[in-house]
């Protein structure tokens, strides 16, 4: 099956990583992740695009946490 849909993500994912991840930054590598299992090797992603993703990824994540730090400033 594919964890496109958030209850896929919810069955597959940590849930720690599901309260703290940015859902752009999951939504990034659960897309990966479904390529690199497709069934025909022809059609899945070289290392290169999977390290691609994951780092555009992690930077995703990064913006996310560095914007809600500074809403949490600002709030006090």
């Amino acid at each position: 099956g594919s964890f496109s849909s958030q209850d896929e993500q919810k069955r597959v994912v940590d849930p720690i990583v599901l309260c703290t991840c940015a859902q752009e930054s999951l939504s990034i590598v659960m897309s990966i992740t479904n390529k690199c299992l497709l069934p025909d090797p022809s059609g899945r992603p070289s290392i290169e695009d999977v390290l691609w993703n994951l780092q555009y990824a992690a930077q995703v994540q990064a913006t996310a946490d560095g914007d809600q730090r500074s809403e949490d400033a600002s709030s006090i």
